[in-house]
């Protein structure tokens, strides 16, 4: 994850489309780096999760580095991370899952639901509750 690493810090300080363009080789080798790391979790996920699909691949699961600047303040055109989520359908399906995040000095791995809808945040808070005791 060296390059990507190093990409991302140099993204970070050169988050402007000429730089991203000169630079786009190195883009595509920390993109294919993030993208073989995804591969090698998602065949140990897969081992233990069977909610998750045989097909499903790192390609599938990778967000884009483009950001939407379209309703934001920060009109910086690119994210200084790359990320992933794994569940049944990979980044485009709303459900619960993993979420990988690559990005110097704040990466981290999570597991759970990104902005449930309120029907689906009291189903969830209610299966907490009432299996509180073998979750503890």
């Amino acid at each position: 994850m060296k390059r990507t690493f190093d990409f991302l810090k140099k993204l970070k300080s050169n988050n402007n489309k000429e730089w991203f363009d000169k630079h786009k080789d190195e883009y595509l080798i920390a993109k294919e780096e993030s993208e073989l790391l995804i591969e090698k979790v998602l065949v140990q996920v897969k081992k233990f999760d069977k909610n998750i699909s045989s097909d499903l691949k790192s390609k599938d699961c990778m967000f884009r580095i483009f950001r939407d600047i379209r309703f934001s303040k920060d009109k910086t055109p690119y994210k200084t991370n790359m990320g992933a989520s794994i569940n049944p359908g990979g980044r485009k399906i709303h459900s619960a899952g993993y979420y990988i995040h690559f990005e110097p000095g704040n990466s981290f791995v999570a597991g759970g639901m990104y902005q449930p809808e309120p029907d689906k945040l009291a189903s969830i808070r209610q299966e907490i509750d009432y299996n509180f005791q073998t979750i503890n």
